[in-house]
């Protein structure tokens, strides 16, 4: 990583439903959870941005089938203005929710800047609209959101719609196993591409590289890419405490060389991190596995 480090504090709920005793989640405690586990200190990043945690409504609104829609509106224009002063110091911006919700501001902030893609790491395909479903939470429709499709006043903040262009973004991870094959199968009409755990498995790790290098240098048509990662698309085994883990997912050698190989193009300008809840992790035994992780891929380490 050749470009200082930028840590933005972005500790968000609203992308998520409550526990169902009314508790909220654990996910806003992911920044200040790695920051106590040598994070920053390790990464020697200069700079540490801290956005205030919205309040999470005790009722459940929903905006046109969007849980807690505006009130992530009015957080993802913050968290852009943040994320859009890092990339104009031509930092490296690494923005720690959260829940996925956080990728809708720095989507915000990219289109502001010029024309970029993503690099999706997910166990879910978070393509969920008011088209295919009638409620959801911006957590499980980001994705959709970034790329033009959803409720307008996410969509289309400040006339930007679509942050990224669809054409623009590899979505890495998801399960075979999902159910929801029809939801993977209209985002790849719309023209995300997609890679599956189970293909990563199926053709080894040297393929998995080619295919992301090749997907990155392909087109002239962006400045350079952010890379988002929900802690899920790793195995449920092996990173239960996230609000939804799933099976059949990556090991850690697989999530960490398919990271390497990702941040070691210069065309990475940012990253979001999400969705892991040190709430459910009660020795902090995965926590600090996942921290190591980060550390280890930030560094540029073998």
């Amino acid at each position: 990583m050749n470009k200082t480090i930028q840590m933005i504090h972005a500790p968000t709920n609203l992308g998520l439903r409550k526990h169902p005793d009314g508790r909220e989640r654990g996910c806003d405690k992911l920044p200040d959870t790695l920051e106590q586990l040598g994070l920053h200190s390790a990464i020697d990043a200069k700079v540490t941005q801290r956005i205030s945690k919205p309040e999470h409504p005790i009722e459940e609104v929903f905006d046109e089938g969007t849980l807690n829609g505006r009130q992530v509106a009015t957080y993802s224009v913050n968290l852009a203005n943040v994320v859009q002063k890092v990339i104009e110091d031509d930092d490296f911006s690494l923005v720690l929710g959260g829940d996925c919700s956080v990728l809708v501001g720095s989507a915000l902030a990219l289109s502001r800047k010029g024309t970029y893609g993503l690099i999706h790491i997910d166990a879910h395909p978070d393509y969920y609209h008011q088209g295919n479903r009638k409620q959801a939470v911006v957590g499980g429709m980001d994705l959709a959101i970034v790329t033009g499709t959803g409720t307008k006043f996410l969509t289309n903040l400040e006339g930007r719609a679509p942050y990224i262009q669809p054409k623009h973004v590899l979505s890495i991870g998801y399960r075979e196993s999902d159910p929801e094959q029809d939801i993977i199968e209209e985002a790849t009409i719309a023209g995300i591409s997609f890679c599956s755990a189970e293909q990563i498995r199926r053709e080894g790790l040297e393929k998995t590289t080619t295919l992301i290098q090749n997907y990155m240098n392909r087109t002239n048509e962006v400045e350079g890419y952010w890379l988002h990662l929900d802690a899920d698309v790793l195995d449920a085994s092996i990173m239960p405490c996230v609000d939804c883990p799933e099976s059949n997912g990556l090991t850690w050698h697989e999530l960490e060389h398919i990271l390497q190989t990702i941040l070691a193009s210069n065309l990475i300008i940012g990253m979001t991190v999400a969705i892991l809840d040190p709430d459910l992790d009660f020795t902090q035994e995965v926590s600090r596995k996942f921290c190591n992780l980060l550390i280890k891929v930030l560094q540029g380490k073998e």
